[in-house]
């Protein structure tokens, strides 16, 4: 660990948990490591704790793998609402104003970043939520492009309300809406299927651009609009991957 630490210049206290004492005391040993690794057994199921600073738990998250890792940005966006970096866009429609922000302006290949997602509506005016008739669409925000490895956004419950227009009861949205989400950034670009292969070339270090598209449908007491979509555009730089600490001499 001192070998590391001075390799990487880190100011910062680094701790080392021989033997795996408080991995097993938190009860996080990975237990898919066979116990003869010689060089994995004893590590813990990926994951993190956000800890106050009595001691007090405030949040924890752990994932399957280690090929997507939720970054430090992101925890800070889904606890305390804020990101790093000014990475956002807002778009105005005719019925609302849509926020989109990531959690940073840059990660590693392999890194979670935080999603957020604010829409302010016009007085009168409301989009759909689930569950909803298939005539109607409800509100969803997506990203594709050769970025994106994995994604998932979590809207709150909507209002279920009877819309005299209509003669319906549906689910929806009025006022403002604000959802979160996370955006795994893989680590090599897709490639077909017979040629996949873990030592695909890594996504290219540099400048790039995260695209989204939000899907609605807005309608006002007196005017429902057909379903509509607009897009949004993020920069995201790539880092440069680490290279291993040098071996101690």
């Amino acid at each position: 660990m001192s070998a590391f630490s001075q390799a990487y210049k880190i100011q910062y206290p680094a701790l080392s948990d021989q033997g795996s004492k408080v991995i097993r005391a938190f009860g996080i040993l990975n237990t898919n490591i066979p116990s003869d690794h010689p060089f994995m057994y004893g590590i813990p199921w990926p994951g993190e704790y956000l800890l106050a600073a009595d001691g007090t738990v405030l949040d924890k998250v752990f994932v399957p793998s280690y090929e997507f890792r939720r970054t430090a940005s992101e925890v800070v966006l889904r606890n305390f609402g804020t990101g790093e970096g000014d990475n956002s866009v807002s778009i105005k429609t005719g019925a609302f104003t849509v926020t989109v922000t990531l959690s940073s302006d840059r990660c590693f290949p392999g890194q979670e970043l935080g999603v957020a997602l604010s829409i302010q509506m016009n007085p009168g005016w409301h989009i759909y939520g689930k569950p909803l008739p298939e005539y109607y669409r409800a509100v969803a925000l997506e990203f594709s492009g050769d970025l994106v490895g994995r994604q998932h956004m979590n809207f709150p419950a909507p209002q279920i309300k009877f819309m005299p227009a209509l003669n319906e009861i549906l689910s929806v949205y009025e006022g403002s809406l604000q959802a979160s989400g996370t955006l795994g950034i893989r680590w090599s670009p897709p490639m077909p299927a017979p040629f996949l292969t873990p030592l695909a070339k890594t996504i290219t270090p540099g400048n790039h651009k995260i695209v989204g598209t939000l899907r609605f449908q807005a309608c006002s007491e007196t005017v429902c609009e057909p379903p509509d979509e607009v897009s949004v555009e993020l920069p995201l730089i790539i880092n440069e991957g680490v290279p291993p600490a040098p071996k101690p001499v």
